[in-house]
């Protein structure tokens, strides 16, 4: 899911898209809250200040400088 990425779904690991809290709510780890992302770009939203939120039609993406990135759900 993030921007330009071709891995498989099947290879990535499953992203939490607002942070996962050990003193949350139950719920955090639903497929609303999840996406796939190969372990690079995973380290790079974790780590590297990357972005995003999930919208109705995309996964809506911001750079640590501030561009976004639209990346279309599959059908």
């Amino acid at each position: 899911m993030f921007p330009g990425c071709r891995t498989d779904a099947r290879a990535c690991d499953l992203d939490h898209i607002a942070p996962y809290d050990e003193h949350g709510p139950p719920g955090q780890t639903s497929p609303s809250n999840l996406a796939p992302l190969c372990r690079r770009h995973h380290n790079r939203k974790t780590h590297h200040g990357w972005t995003y939120v999930r919208d109705p039609d995309a996964y809506r993406w911001t750079s640590p400088l501030g561009r976004e990135h639209l990346v279309p759900h599959l059908n």
